[in-house]
Protein backbone atom coordinates (compact mmCIF):
# COMPACT_ATOMS: atom_id res chain seq x y z
CA UNK A 1 0.00 0.00 0.00
CA UNK A 2 2.72 2.11 0.67
CA UNK A 3 1.32 4.35 3.62
CA UNK A 4 3.73 5.68 6.08
CA UNK A 5 3.56 7.02 9.62
CA UNK A 6 -0.38 6.55 9.59
CA UNK A 7 -2.22 7.67 12.86
CA UNK A 8 -3.57 5.26 15.41
CA UNK A 9 -1.64 2.42 14.16
CA UNK A 10 -2.92 2.22 10.90
CA UNK A 11 -0.13 1.78 9.03
CA UNK A 12 0.59 -1.45 11.18
CA UNK A 13 -2.93 -2.38 10.24
CA UNK A 14 -2.45 -1.50 6.16
CA UNK A 15 0.98 -4.00 6.49
CA UNK A 16 -0.80 -6.79 8.35
CA UNK A 17 -4.88 -6.99 6.23
CA UNK A 18 -5.47 -9.17 3.84
CA UNK A 19 -7.96 -9.23 1.09
CA UNK A 20 -10.86 -10.95 3.55
CA UNK A 21 -9.79 -8.62 6.13
CA UNK A 22 -10.68 -5.51 4.32
CA UNK A 23 -13.36 -7.70 2.92
CA UNK A 24 -14.87 -7.99 5.81
CA UNK A 25 -14.46 -4.24 6.98
CA UNK A 26 -15.91 -3.75 3.84
CA UNK A 27 -19.31 -5.76 4.53
CA UNK A 28 -19.51 -4.53 8.09
CA UNK A 29 -19.62 -0.39 7.02
CA UNK A 30 -22.41 -2.09 4.20
CA UNK A 31 -24.51 -3.52 7.16
CA UNK A 32 -24.10 -0.97 9.70
CA UNK A 33 -26.60 0.64 7.59
CA UNK A 34 -29.39 -1.14 9.09
CA UNK A 35 -27.41 -2.34 12.59
CA UNK A 36 -26.06 -0.30 15.17
CA UNK A 37 -23.96 -3.78 15.56
CA UNK A 38 -23.86 -6.23 12.71
CA UNK A 39 -24.61 -10.17 13.82
CA UNK A 40 -21.71 -11.58 12.70
CA UNK A 41 -24.11 -14.72 11.46
CA UNK A 42 -25.44 -12.23 9.19
CA UNK A 43 -21.75 -11.12 7.86
CA UNK A 44 -20.68 -14.97 7.50
CA UNK A 45 -24.36 -15.84 5.50
CA UNK A 46 -23.36 -12.46 3.23
CA UNK A 47 -20.07 -13.44 2.54
CA UNK A 48 -18.58 -16.64 0.45
CA UNK A 49 -16.06 -18.05 3.15
CA UNK A 50 -16.27 -20.31 5.91
CA UNK A 51 -17.56 -19.44 9.46
CA UNK A 52 -13.62 -20.55 10.60
CA UNK A 53 -12.01 -17.91 8.17
CA UNK A 54 -14.31 -14.90 9.02
CA UNK A 55 -14.37 -15.64 12.65
CA UNK A 56 -10.50 -15.90 12.40
CA UNK A 57 -10.52 -12.60 10.41
CA UNK A 58 -12.84 -11.03 13.24
CA UNK A 59 -10.57 -11.91 15.90
CA UNK A 60 -7.65 -10.47 14.05
CA UNK A 61 -9.36 -6.48 13.41
CA UNK A 62 -10.39 -7.04 16.51
CA UNK A 63 -6.61 -6.66 18.26
CA UNK A 64 -5.41 -4.10 16.07
CA UNK A 65 -8.49 -2.64 17.10
CA UNK A 66 -10.54 -1.71 13.70
CA UNK A 67 -13.85 -3.24 15.08
CA UNK A 68 -15.45 -3.61 18.25
CA UNK A 69 -16.88 -7.47 19.14
CA UNK A 70 -20.17 -7.31 21.17
CA UNK A 71 -22.38 -9.62 22.97
CA UNK A 72 -26.33 -8.71 23.01
CA UNK A 73 -28.44 -11.17 22.63
CA UNK A 74 -26.44 -12.01 19.66
CA UNK A 75 -22.28 -11.86 18.74
CA UNK A 76 -22.19 -8.41 16.80
CA UNK A 77 -19.84 -6.08 15.53
CA UNK A 78 -19.04 -2.83 14.24
CA UNK A 79 -16.46 -0.44 12.82
CA UNK A 80 -13.92 1.64 15.33
CA UNK A 81 -13.11 5.00 13.73
CA UNK A 82 -9.67 3.06 13.17
CA UNK A 83 -11.25 0.77 10.77
CA UNK A 84 -13.29 3.33 9.29
CA UNK A 85 -9.93 5.05 8.96
CA UNK A 86 -8.53 2.17 7.03
CA UNK A 87 -11.56 1.94 4.66
CA UNK A 88 -10.75 5.34 3.68
CA UNK A 89 -7.00 5.54 3.17
CA UNK A 90 -7.56 2.09 1.21
CA UNK A 91 -9.98 3.86 -1.38
CA UNK A 92 -7.87 7.07 -1.14
CA UNK A 93 -5.18 4.84 -2.58
CA UNK A 94 -6.56 2.04 -5.00
CA UNK A 95 -7.55 6.10 -6.66
CA UNK A 96 -3.92 6.83 -6.71
CA UNK A 97 -4.19 10.10 -4.65
CA UNK A 98 -2.53 8.54 -1.77
CA UNK A 99 0.89 7.63 -1.60
CA UNK A 100 2.15 8.21 1.96
CA UNK A 101 0.41 9.10 5.21
CA UNK A 102 2.43 11.36 7.18
CA UNK A 103 1.82 12.86 10.74
CA UNK A 104 -0.79 14.81 12.55
CA UNK A 105 -0.35 18.37 12.25
CA UNK A 106 -3.61 19.81 13.76
CA UNK A 107 -6.01 18.61 15.62
CA UNK A 108 -9.34 20.15 16.39
CA UNK A 109 -12.62 19.39 18.48
CA UNK A 110 -14.46 17.52 15.58
CA UNK A 111 -11.50 16.45 13.40
CA UNK A 112 -7.76 15.49 13.28
CA UNK A 113 -5.31 16.78 10.06
CA UNK A 114 -2.77 14.86 8.64
CA UNK A 115 -0.44 15.88 6.07
CA UNK A 116 -0.56 13.37 3.23
CA UNK A 117 1.39 12.54 -0.31
CA UNK A 118 1.32 11.88 -3.46
CA UNK A 119 2.93 9.52 -6.06
CA UNK A 120 4.34 12.70 -7.42
CA UNK A 121 6.01 13.93 -4.05
CA UNK A 122 3.35 16.71 -3.69
CA UNK A 123 2.15 17.14 -0.23
CA UNK A 124 -1.18 17.98 0.57
CA UNK A 125 -4.00 17.71 3.97
CA UNK A 126 -6.22 14.91 4.47
CA UNK A 127 -8.80 16.01 7.16
CA UNK A 128 -10.70 13.22 9.63
CA UNK A 129 -13.71 14.22 10.54
CA UNK A 130 -14.53 12.59 13.99
CA UNK A 131 -17.57 13.65 15.27
CA UNK A 132 -17.81 11.02 17.53
CA UNK A 133 -15.24 12.80 20.02
CA UNK A 134 -18.81 15.07 21.03
CA UNK A 135 -21.62 14.38 23.11
CA UNK A 136 -23.69 14.03 20.03
CA UNK A 137 -26.92 15.16 21.82
CA UNK A 138 -25.03 18.70 21.90
CA UNK A 139 -23.90 18.09 18.11
CA UNK A 140 -27.24 17.61 16.76
CA UNK A 141 -28.36 20.84 18.48
CA UNK A 142 -26.11 23.01 16.62
CA UNK A 143 -25.82 21.06 13.02
CA UNK A 144 -28.42 22.35 10.67
CA UNK A 145 -27.49 18.97 8.39
CA UNK A 146 -27.86 15.99 10.90
CA UNK A 147 -30.50 17.94 13.44
CA UNK A 148 -33.44 15.98 11.79
CA UNK A 149 -32.06 12.26 11.47
CA UNK A 150 -32.11 10.30 14.09
CA UNK A 151 -30.11 6.64 14.82
CA UNK A 152 -27.31 7.80 12.97
CA UNK A 153 -23.76 6.38 13.95
CA UNK A 154 -20.61 8.49 14.70
CA UNK A 155 -19.18 7.00 11.55
CA UNK A 156 -22.18 8.35 9.39
CA UNK A 157 -22.19 11.48 10.91
CA UNK A 158 -19.10 11.91 9.96
CA UNK A 159 -19.07 11.61 6.57
CA UNK A 160 -22.44 13.45 6.23
CA UNK A 161 -20.03 16.58 7.73
CA UNK A 162 -17.34 15.48 5.47
CA UNK A 163 -19.48 15.63 2.51
CA UNK A 164 -20.78 19.23 3.23
CA UNK A 165 -17.57 20.30 3.85
CA UNK A 166 -15.97 18.72 0.36
CA UNK A 167 -19.53 20.05 -1.30
CA UNK A 168 -19.15 24.05 0.34
CA UNK A 169 -14.78 23.90 -0.53
CA UNK A 170 -15.51 22.78 -4.06
CA UNK A 171 -18.52 25.11 -4.88
CA UNK A 172 -16.72 28.29 -3.05
CA UNK A 173 -13.10 27.90 -4.62
CA UNK A 174 -14.74 27.34 -8.29
CA UNK A 175 -16.43 30.65 -7.84
CA UNK A 176 -13.03 32.31 -6.98
CA UNK A 177 -13.37 32.43 -2.71
CA UNK A 178 -10.46 32.22 -0.97
CA UNK A 179 -10.95 28.90 0.09
CA UNK A 180 -8.32 25.79 0.63
CA UNK A 181 -8.39 23.56 -3.22
CA UNK A 182 -10.36 20.56 -2.82
CA UNK A 183 -9.34 17.20 -3.96
CA UNK A 184 -11.53 14.08 -3.07
CA UNK A 185 -13.68 13.34 -0.39
CA UNK A 186 -13.99 9.80 0.50
CA UNK A 187 -15.97 8.34 3.73
CA UNK A 188 -14.85 11.11 6.53
CA UNK A 189 -12.25 12.13 4.99
CA UNK A 190 -11.42 15.95 2.94
CA UNK A 191 -8.24 16.27 0.89
CA UNK A 192 -7.15 19.57 -0.25
CA UNK A 193 -4.25 21.29 -1.15
CA UNK A 194 -1.25 22.90 2.20
CA UNK A 195 -2.09 26.28 2.38
CA UNK A 196 1.42 27.62 3.83
CA UNK A 197 1.36 30.89 5.85
CA UNK A 198 -0.16 30.76 9.58
CA UNK A 199 -3.30 30.92 11.49
CA UNK A 200 -4.70 34.61 12.62
CA UNK A 201 -4.95 33.69 15.82
CA UNK A 202 -1.04 33.71 16.29
CA UNK A 203 -0.63 37.07 14.13
CA UNK A 204 1.00 39.59 16.97
CA UNK A 205 0.08 43.06 16.97
CA UNK A 206 4.19 43.59 16.49
CA UNK A 207 3.43 41.93 12.95
CA UNK A 208 1.84 44.76 11.57
CA UNK A 209 3.72 48.33 10.31
CA UNK A 210 0.26 50.39 10.78
CA UNK A 211 -2.63 50.46 11.74
CA UNK A 212 -3.63 50.58 8.15
CA UNK A 213 -2.17 46.95 7.47
CA UNK A 214 -4.65 45.63 10.04
CA UNK A 215 -7.58 47.38 8.82
CA UNK A 216 -6.20 46.43 4.96
CA UNK A 217 -6.62 42.66 6.32
CA UNK A 218 -9.97 43.31 7.85
CA UNK A 219 -11.41 44.29 4.98
CA UNK A 220 -9.53 41.57 3.21
CA UNK A 221 -11.78 39.18 5.24
CA UNK A 222 -14.88 40.50 5.16
CA UNK A 223 -14.47 40.75 1.34
CA UNK A 224 -13.80 37.05 1.41
CA UNK A 225 -17.19 36.90 3.75
CA UNK A 226 -19.40 38.93 1.03
CA UNK A 227 -18.07 36.59 -1.87
CA UNK A 228 -18.95 33.91 -0.08
CA UNK A 229 -22.90 34.89 0.70
CA UNK A 230 -23.19 36.25 -2.69
CA UNK A 231 -22.91 32.51 -3.55
CA UNK A 232 -25.14 31.25 -1.05
CA UNK A 233 -22.96 30.38 1.82
CA UNK A 234 -22.36 31.48 4.93
CA UNK A 235 -19.42 29.89 7.12
CA UNK A 236 -21.22 29.66 10.67
CA UNK A 237 -18.58 29.28 12.89
CA UNK A 238 -16.22 31.66 11.75
CA UNK A 239 -13.51 33.05 14.29
CA UNK A 240 -10.33 33.27 14.67
CA UNK A 241 -9.37 29.93 14.31
CA UNK A 242 -10.67 28.99 10.98
CA UNK A 243 -8.68 31.48 8.86
CA UNK A 244 -4.93 31.20 7.90
CA UNK A 245 -3.04 33.89 6.03
CA UNK A 246 -1.18 32.66 3.33
CA UNK A 247 2.22 33.76 2.14
CA UNK A 248 0.80 37.18 0.55
CA UNK A 249 -0.71 37.59 4.34
CA UNK A 250 -4.35 37.51 2.49
CA UNK A 251 -6.79 35.65 4.52
CA UNK A 252 -8.03 32.23 3.27
CA UNK A 253 -11.68 30.74 5.07
CA UNK A 254 -11.02 26.75 6.43
CA UNK A 255 -13.32 24.41 8.27
CA UNK A 256 -16.68 24.16 6.56
CA UNK A 257 -18.89 21.49 7.34
CA UNK A 258 -21.03 23.66 9.21
CA UNK A 259 -22.02 26.36 6.65
CA UNK A 260 -25.36 27.10 6.44
CA UNK A 261 -27.09 28.31 3.41
CA UNK A 262 -28.04 32.12 2.33
CA UNK A 263 -31.79 31.22 2.88
CA UNK A 264 -32.22 29.95 5.97
CA UNK A 265 -34.09 31.02 8.65
CA UNK A 266 -31.70 32.50 10.99
CA UNK A 267 -28.90 33.42 8.35
CA UNK A 268 -28.56 37.35 9.36
CA UNK A 269 -28.03 36.44 12.72
CA UNK A 270 -25.41 33.69 12.00
CA UNK A 271 -23.73 36.07 9.26
CA UNK A 272 -23.80 38.66 11.88
CA UNK A 273 -22.25 36.71 14.66
CA UNK A 274 -19.55 34.99 11.59
CA UNK A 275 -18.68 39.24 11.47
CA UNK A 276 -19.45 40.27 15.00
CA UNK A 277 -16.46 37.62 15.57
CA UNK A 278 -13.80 38.93 13.62
CA UNK A 279 -14.27 42.08 14.30
CA UNK A 280 -13.90 41.43 18.36
CA UNK A 281 -11.14 39.59 17.63
CA UNK A 282 -9.12 42.47 15.53
CA UNK A 283 -10.27 45.23 18.23
CA UNK A 284 -8.93 42.64 21.36
CA UNK A 285 -5.78 40.82 19.77
CA UNK A 286 -4.91 44.54 17.90
CA UNK A 287 -5.92 47.06 20.32
CA UNK A 288 -7.68 49.03 17.49
CA UNK A 289 -11.12 50.49 17.03
CA UNK A 290 -12.27 49.33 13.61
CA UNK A 291 -15.68 51.25 12.17
CA UNK A 292 -17.52 49.02 9.60
CA UNK A 293 -21.29 49.10 9.66
CA UNK A 294 -22.42 45.81 9.53
CA UNK A 295 -25.62 46.33 7.41
CA UNK A 296 -22.99 46.85 4.50
CA UNK A 297 -23.02 43.28 4.28
CA UNK A 298 -26.45 42.29 5.39
CA UNK A 299 -27.86 43.88 2.64
CA UNK A 300 -26.33 41.44 0.38
CA UNK A 301 -28.94 38.66 1.95
CA UNK A 302 -31.89 41.15 0.87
Amino acid sequence: MGIKMAPLSVTKSFRDLNRLDFRILSVIEILMAKHEFVPIEEIIRFMKYTEKKIQLSLKRLKKMNLVFIVQRHYLGTALTFIGYDALALKALVEKNVLAQLGPEIGAGKESNVHLGMADDGKEFLIKFHRLGKLDFRATRKSRTFIAEKRHLSPLYESRLSAEREHKALKALYTKGVSVPEPIVQNRHLVTMRIIHGQDLFRIRRSDFGSEEEIAILFQNIIQEVKKCVQHGYIHGDLSEYNIRLNEENYPVLIDWPQYVNTEELHAVEILTRDCQNILNFFERKFLVKIHYDMSEIIQILD
